[in-house]
């Protein structure tokens, strides 16, 4: 964890130190509600909130030091400070040079979906044999991704790090924070195309995180987009692995199964399980199959790995309510990972009566329509006991699936929703959700348990 005197700080930063230069800081955060006694807190200026609202009184609760945006309308308080020209701009700077510092080695993944599950699997991997360290939750961000640095345990020998972009421009700002030396992408989907223009643009943001392998390797997934030709033209010193179900994979999975404990597979003639759900959770673990191996790690510590990988929370998680199965994957969505998730609830164990619930997925710009409705085209949703969909985006695919002929449930809110999806609470019925992170549809879970 970075251990730094102010006047170091100021200095790397080019900010102006108010207070004790020999003050020392053990940890950042942007965030106040997890900022302690002796870090550095880092406030950003949100669109409700103004993070140097709170300074003054973490400093007064024994915060060692803030940094401090020289343009910000509030009175500087009495404390160590060290004013900037961007407080976010500061905070990837002094990470950027704590990496350099570091003896441990970065794994980075990034991905249009998957690089949470991901993350966790290859990080239960890794920890088998070497002591690892992984990105908390889902802070995959510029903003997320220099906490992921600056916090690293002091006797970490790997960091796996997931590396999420919304624009162009970002991937740069990470890989210059990361700087990793193992990379996965784990996915090409339509998530955050507004931004990043179209598919082949998401393809070449997503593989700027070799910018500087260097003598590092590539997995990567050989069935999404454009992946396999992009790699192969970016002159890598060492060539990318592809891994997936398909015969000319470099790593390959065979005889998947799907059952009330997980999934199951073959991989180089070895058995595997995951004590999770999905084809794409495959994919995800040949990933960390070709990591491990390549960092010398016995079969039977990746087979325990990946035995024993816990997810992070609304990653396809199995609960109950009442009787019912929910499967809670409602941390974030995008077309892709609709569909593979959708695949998923399909294989499920056909005992069981099935609904899905399905928000709008968000920021997907002018394509939002085209992007709902197609995925009817992929999805046999009459296969499906019950289809409910909330939202306004969603009223796109609604209209498709009644060219189809199959019915389907409305909602403008989750209100109304959660008191038609009541109904379900009862032993046989298995209740699958998904959405944008924007739609809060953990809360609509959580509102049906109470």
């Amino acid at each position: 964890m970075i251990n730094y005197d102010l006047k170091k700080i100021s200095e790397i930063v080019n900010g102006k130190l108010i207070g004790d230069p020999n003050a020392r800081i053990k940890g950042v955060h942007f965030d106040s509600r997890m900022a302690k006694q002796g870090m550095l807190f880092a406030p950003i200026i949100g669109e409700k909130v103004d993070g140097h609202s709170f300074v003054a009184d973490l400093l007064r609760n024994g915060i060692a030091a803030s940094f401090w945006q020289k343009d910000d309308p509030l009175e500087i308080p009495e404390g160590n400070i060290i004013v900037v020209d961007d407080v976010q701009t500061a905070l990837q700077k002094l990470a950027a040079h704590y990496r350099r510092t570091l003896k441990c080695h970065f794994i980075g993944i990034t991905g249009s979906s998957g690089k949470t599950s991901t993350k966790d699997i290859v990080s239960s991997v890794v920890s088998q044999k070497y002591r690892t360290c992984k990105t908390f939750g889902n802070q995959n961000n510029d903003l997320g991704v220099p906490l992921t640095v600056m916090n690293v345990d002091d006797d970490a020998e790997y960091v796996v790090a997931e590396m999420g972009i919304n624009d162009i421009g970002v991937m740069d700002r990470l890989v210059t924070m990361v700087q990793p030396e193992i990379t996965v992408i784990s996915s090409i989907g339509p998530a955050h195309i507004a931004q990043l223009g179209s598919m082949d643009g998401i393809v070449e943001q997503k593989c700027l995180i070799n910018r500087d392998l260097g003598d590092g390797q590539c997995f990567y997934n050989q069935s999404s987009y454009g992946l396999k030709d992009h790699l192969a033209s970016m002159g890598l010193r060492h060539p990318a692995i592809g891994y997936g179900f398909e015969k000319d994979c470099d790593i390959i999975a065979e005889d998947y199964r799907l059952n009330d404990e997980g999934t199951s597979f073959t991989c180089r003639g070895r058995q595997y399980s995951l004590p999770i759900l999905g084809r794409h959770q495959v994919l995800n673990a040949l990933a960390a199959i070709g990591i491990g191996e390549r960092l010398g790690i016995e079969y039977e510590l990746i087979r325990k790995g990946l035995a024993e990988v816990k997810l992070t929370p609304h990653r396809l998680q199995l609960r109950k309510i009442r009787d019912a199965v929910i499967i809670d994957d409602t941390y974030n969505c995008n077309p892709s990972s609709l569909v593979a998730s959708l695949q998923m609830v399909l294989q499920y164990n056909n005992s069981y009566r099935k609904a899905v619930v399905i928000g709008d997925m968000l920021e997907l710009g002018e394509t939002s329509a085209k992007l709902h409705s197609g995925v009817a085209d992929e999805i046999d949703f009459s296969r499906f006991d019950d289809v409910v969909l909330i939202g306004s985006e969603v009223q796109a695919l609604a209209e498709r699936l009644g060219e189809q002929n199959i019915k389907c449930q409305l909602f403008a809110d989750n209100t109304s929703a959660g008191q038609y999806l009541r109904k379900y609470l009862e032993k046989g019925n298995v209740l699958f959700f998904k959405a944008s992170n924007g739609m809060h549809f953990a809360s609509l879970i959580d509102s049906l348990e109470e």
